[in-house]
């Protein structure tokens, strides 16, 4: 009775955990299908992902940003510009499910584009794409700031 009670249990976890697969948005890398809007290859597709998930993703590249360094990334939040330094700064901001807290990614226009008429309002909802990558900034006594960036983006 015992070993007939055991395999049944471990049937019905396996059955359990075959169909915890189907239907199941990927996290990274997500490639674009050949019919889709973008004929670019996308490796890591925010879009498609939750608004918990992408929030997890993109605190993912913050924490281990060479493994995703030039990786083409594609997320959808909010547009974010400041000037800082006489500089014009772009940025896609993302917040978690209870939209309590935000990330975002800065990104860097591949097109000669002229704010503000080449961009959307501060806030809208935008879609962009581009490779990620980092760079560093002196913070004086030695120390210095990384900073991510998606480079030769496009907003779509």
């Amino acid at each position: 009775m015992k070993k007939a009670l055991v395999v049944l249990l471990i049937l019905l976890t396996l059955f359990s955990l075959s169909a915890c697969g189907k239907g199941n948005t990927p996290v990274a890398p997500v490639s674009a299908s050949p019919a889709a809007e973008e004929p670019d290859a996308v490796d890591v597709d925010l879009t498609k992902l939750s608004s918990t998930m992408v929030y997890s993703e993109v605190c993912a590249m913050i924490y281990e940003p060479e493994q995703y360094k030039g990786k083409t990334v594609k997320m959808r939040g909010s547009f974010a510009t400041q000037e800082v330094n006489g500089e014009r700064l772009y940025a896609c901001i993302v917040r978690d499910a209870t939209a309590c807290c935000a990330q975002g990614l800065e990104f860097e226009p591949g097109d000669s584009l002229a704010y503000p008429d080449d961009f959307p309002e501060t806030g809208a909802e935008i879609t962009v794409i581009g490779a990620f990558d980092s760079y560093r900034e002196d913070a004086g006594n030695g120390n210095y700031y990384v900073y991510l960036v998606l480079r030769n983006a496009r907003l779509l």
